[in-house]
């Protein structure tokens, strides 16, 4: 909060604006792009491959391969795609009163947010639409699941949010110096 006087002399309080926090157009922004990117990869991949195909880009290291996962992820639970489609609508609602709680008073956890939201929301809209996530990415370099844009982003949340509160936390209290400083001047 900083404090203005107008003309009359009367002092205001107002909002000081946020200089390290995602802005809310910025947020549903990056939420928008991720969901664009991810529909569009999909619907590329499924116009472009049948079910099963597997075609390298390096190697037999990384392949796309088609892929519907009714589960959840490492296809867990695979008859649970309504039941996902559930825990995807409350994470969404949940990501949004996060960022609206925290996330606008630090760019990397809105930038989280913004990310996992854009891929909740594309995983989500195939559940719906599909009863499936297409999923398409074969990392078989290290046996990892079939996975998509949506996940891509919902991981790199992860290591954001992981990253942002592991790291070395900013003191929020004055120094020993300070308090000496403090106790010189009051003598």
């Amino acid at each position: 909060m900083t404090q203005t006087t107008d003309a009359q002399g009367d002092t205001q309080q107002m909002n000081a604006p946020r200089k390290d926090g995602l802005r809310p157009a910025y947020f549903f922004l990056v939420a928008a792009l991720v969901f664009i990117a991810d529909q569009y990869s999909k619907r590329w991949i499924v116009n472009s491959m049948y079910l099963g195909d597997s075609r390298p880009i390096i190697g037999q290291a990384f392949q796309l391969t088609l892929a519907h996962n009714t589960g959840g992820a490492w296809s867990l639970l695979s008859n649970g795609n309504t039941m996902f489609a559930c825990f995807a609508g409350v994470a969404i609602i949940a990501l949004i009163f996060a960022y609206l709680r925290v996330g606008r008073h630090d760019i990397a956890v809105g930038s989280a947010f913004a990310l996992a939201l854009g891929g909740a929301v594309g995983n989500l809209i195939d559940r719906v639409r599909l009863g499936y996530v297409v999923d398409f990415f074969d990392a078989r370099i290290i046996h990892w699941p079939i996975f998509n844009m949506a996940d891509s982003a919902i991981t790199i949340s992860i290591i954001l949010l992981v990253y942002h509160y592991l790291r070395e936390p900013k003191s929020t209290s004055p120094s020993n110096d300070s308090y000496q400083t403090i106790a010189n001047t009051q003598e």
